[in-house]
């Protein structure tokens, strides 16, 4: 049985640990269970909003059951709970992809119910037949897994190749969701300025800033979860004071014409857009997550600028606005930086995992 102290923590370093996760270390020769908790270490690197990593873990002689864990919802900034389930959805493709790095064939059974009592998701695993065809792209969208950070710095004003732009497109062939590109700058400002709105309108609202602040770490957190001041763009002494800042300042003016410039000034944003219902949701996850995989192999970098998608009305204009026959899920910038893109925290593997007796 699978129980939540089997793995271990101790030397755990939250901002190391998770990332130096080494395939040759898998266990070919180990347990089904051992082999699942391998693969858990690369889907809890998935990205979540405001690292708030909302998902949980059963091992069983089958595979894995993947759960929303709603007690890390942000109740203000998501109260539907979207953006928590894409953020599981990413999840379950880390694990898909891994999986298929170790030769697994896996079957995903979704529970669209939503509820919290209930796994989202059955991951099936099973040894993949010889003759089954390999995809190609695996071996790179694995190695990107741990590479894969959110870098909220300027970006240079070098143009996204057209070629690069057409593999993202090509990623995004079978999904539910669909992706929009734009490299057109006229069109480009025209979401600055909504994005530059909905800070404006987000940041006014005290309660907005107090689920927000709940999730900003100093640079020297001790927790596992959260974004730091340096993943911020914070320096280390404002980072001292991000969670106070970011609950008592109404700074919306500020990171308005910040965000407006920082997206403005990119070569490209990126916008995945679907229906607003649970399986389209874990589907534009999943989306994102090899989005980002892909992204992350060609050099590149991305950030997000979901505030507009978060504000009801303005969420209306940006599908306007891109002329979109369903409802945007994610905006993100894209483009290529010569800064370093600081780590955020991990939660050890044994946090997220749900033990049962019926194992």
């Amino acid at each position: 049985m699978i129980g939540p102290t089997d793995t271990g923590s101790i030397g755990f370093d939250a901002m190391k640990t998770p990332y130096e996760v080494d395939e040759r270390e898998y266990p070919h020769g180990g347990s089904f269970e051992e082999q699942c908790l391998f693969l858990l270490r690369y889907a809890v690197l998935a990205p979540s909003t405001h690292n708030t990593q909302p998902w949980k873990f059963a091992v069983h002689e089958n595979g894995i059951e993947v759960f929303a864990d709603y007690t890390r919802r942000m109740p203000v900034a998501d109260p539907g709970s979207r953006e928590l389930l894409m953020s599981v959805g990413a999840a379950i493709r880390n694990l898909r992809i891994a999986a298929a790095r170790f030769g697994l064939a896996c079957r995903v059974d979704y529970d669209y119910s939503g509820g919290s009592e209930r796994p989202l998701a059955m991951i099936s695993l099973m040894a993949a037949r010889a003759d089954a065809p390999a995809d190609p792209a695996i071996g790179t969208l694995f190695a990107s897994i741990t590479k894969r950070h959110t870098n909220r710095h300027p970006f240079l004003f070098s143009r996204v190749p057209g070629s690069v732009l057409d593999r993202l497109r090509k990623a995004a062939e079978g999904s539910q969701s669909s992706l929009v590109l734009s490299t057109d700058g006229k069109l480009n400002k025209q979401v600055a300025n909504l994005v530059a709105a909905a800070d404006r309108m987000q940041q006014a609202d005290p309660n907005f800033r107090k689920d927000v602040a709940e999730w900003v770490r100093p640079d020297w957190t001790e927790k596992y979860d959260g974004l730091t001041g340096a993943a911020l763009g914070m320096s280390p002494v404002a980072s001292v004071v991000g969670p106070w800042t970011t609950r008592v300042l109404d700074l919306g003016r500020v990171r308005a014409a910040h965000d407006k410039n920082l997206c403005v000034e990119a070569p490209g944003l990126m916008v995945i857009a679907g229906e607003d219902a649970v399986p389209c949701w874990l589907d534009a996850g999943e989306l994102l997550e090899k989005l980002l995989l892909t992204v992350t192999a060609e050099g590149l970098h991305t950030s997000y600028f979901n505030m507009p998608i978060e504000v009801p009305d303005l969420r209306l204009e940006l599908r306007t606005l891109l002329g979109l026959s369903s409802w945007p899920q994610l905006l993100l910038r894209i483009g290529y930086c010569l800064t370093p893109t600081p780590v955020t925290p991990r939660r050890p593997l044994e946090e997220v995992l749900i033990s049962y007796s019926r194992l």
